[in-house]
């Protein structure tokens, strides 16, 4: 395993820790401050024999020159996790209206539940700032995923208003027409 290594431009901003090889990647000034495990104090990149020229510097990823260096633990969590919010709470609130029927509580109670499930994964990926990087491909397919299911509900919500919106008009159109037939 690399060693890990904190560095810093200013001497105030710490960063890190980071593999060593993405330090080098890093193409820091010679008068970056850099400290290891082991190492008494703080000591310009220049200064430090890991790091001057003529040694042997482990190969470098091309990964890590052209993305930028990852916090300890790996990726930044991908962008999307608020539609495992709004799926969550549709689930709920659709397991309610389910439980108001007698049959509808054999599917409204599993809803419940998933929507509560739902929130709690919610809250728990939320509490992370980085994630594996072998986990970022999974997590990325699984927020599309809900980005999906949550564009569906949209479009089902739209379609259930305009449907019942034209069931009222038709309804009216109806009435009137019987109406005129109604003794009074």
């Amino acid at each position: 395993m690399e060693k890990m290594w904190f560095y810093s431009d200013d001497g105030k901003d710490k960063k890190g820790p980071v593999q060593e090889s993405h330090l080098r990647a890093l193409n820091l000034p010679p008068n970056t401050l850099v400290w290891s495990e082991g190492m008494a104090n703080w000591s310009p990149l220049k200064d430090v024999a890991a790091f001057q020229a003529g040694s042997d510097p482990a190969p470098v990823p091309l990964v890590a020159t052209l993305s930028p260096v990852a916090p300890v633990g790996g990726q930044p969590l991908p962008a999307g996790i608020g539609w495992l919010t709004f799926v969550g709470v549709i689930h709920i609130i659709m397991g309610i209206f389910a439980c108001l029927s007698c049959f509808g509580l054999i599917y409204g109670i599993p809803m419940i539940m998933g929507g509560v499930a739902l929130l709690g994964a919610k809250n728990l990926l939320g509490s992370l700032t980085t994630v594996d990087a072998s986990t970022v491909p999974f997590l990325e397919k699984l927020f599309q995923s809900f980005k999906l299911v949550g564009w569906g509900y949209i479009l089902m919500l739209i379609t259930t208003m305009i449907v019942l919106i034209i069931y009222f008009f038709v309804f009216i159109a109806v009435f009137a027409k019987l109406m005129p037939n109604f003794p009074h």
